[in-house]
């Protein structure tokens, strides 16, 4: 793993960021247990995994807004992970609380919980850590109440990092949630590599997919190669920016300039890096 020098995690950005739409926030206890999971496969993860830290180095990084992705690795704490993103909510209001489900639980009853008590703004799948695949029709209240209130989910969906093919994590999946739900506001993470290019020959056929770049160019670590970033120049308005803070193994500005650097994301600063993910949550 790229070792990088203390000054480097604190680094501010070269671009002003009016919205990071991929950033975890979990109770404390949860942010432990993920990140020991992580130090236990080897990534090396300079930024504290605790909501507070979350908060002050996103400050410190200049982020405006950002979008507080849950996800419910097993049965029954759905809930209370909802309800802790949206009393951060109400104290914080840089935070926009997205909500999370489980398949095992009632999903209607948590989805509609969540948006009309609690205010989510979205949702957030993870279908590799949840074990679902996006089609299952155990999801389908969830989704179809996005679609019905035009309210947006981000998705987990692409295969990457694991090096073996996971039955969850098949594009068709993808492809046969969105024939469901063609009118879902879907934001698919990390570009839903490996299939980048059969992601974005979707956004052709959906108007309401959209696609983050989280995870995916970090040169020297990370270059985005299938297809090259010049690839996405078309599909500008479509792209938001995200981290994955604080599940990162680099420095937090690495990944932001990298993006700022490219001509085309520079023709689309305002869009890239927050316009976009704050027209999709109506603000």
């Amino acid at each position: 793993m790229m070792q990088w020098k203390p000054a480097a995690v604190t680094q501010k950005p070269l671009a002003p960021i009016a919205v990071d739409c991929h950033v975890h926030l979990f109770p404390d206890d949860l942010f432990a247990a993920i990140a020991n999971w992580f130090k236990a496969v080897g990534w090396n993860l300079p930024y504290p995994p605790k909501t507070a830290d979350v908060l002050r180095h996103l400050e410190h990084f200049g982020v405006e807004r950002f979008w507080a992705l849950p996800y419910a690795h097993k049965p029954g704490i759905a809930r209370g992970l909802n309800e802790y993103l949206a009393e951060q909510a109400g104290q914080h209001p840089q935070i926009v609380p997205f909500f999370t489900v489980h398949p095992e639980d009632d999903v209607r009853a948590e989805a509609e919980y969540a948006v009309n008590t609690l205010g989510s703004r979205g949702m957030k799948i993870h279908a590799e850590v949840q074990q679902v695949g996006l089609h299952d029709s155990r999801l389908d209240p969830a989704f179809d109440l996005l679609e019905e209130r035009g309210m947006p989910c981000v998705l987990h969906a692409g295969n990457e990092p694991y090096p073996d093919k996971r039955a969850v994590l098949d594009f068709d999946n993808t492809r046969r949630r969105l024939e469901k739900n063609p009118n879902l506001t879907a934001v698919i993470a990390h570009l839903g590599a490996p299939d980048t290019a059969a992601y974005l020959a979707l956004l052709d056929r959906f108007p309401n997919l959209h696609l983050e770049v989280s995870f995916t160019n970090v040169p020297p670590m990370i270059q985005v190669q299938d297809p090259a970033p010049a690839a996405l120049a078309p599909y500008a308005e479509r792209l938001l920016y995200g981290s994955d803070f604080p599940y990162i193994t680099f420095p937090y500005a690495w990944q932001a300039d990298a993006w700022a650097r490219l001509d085309w994301v520079k023709e689309h600063h305002k869009s890239f890096f927050g316009g976009t993910a704050n027209r999709l949550i109506g603000v």
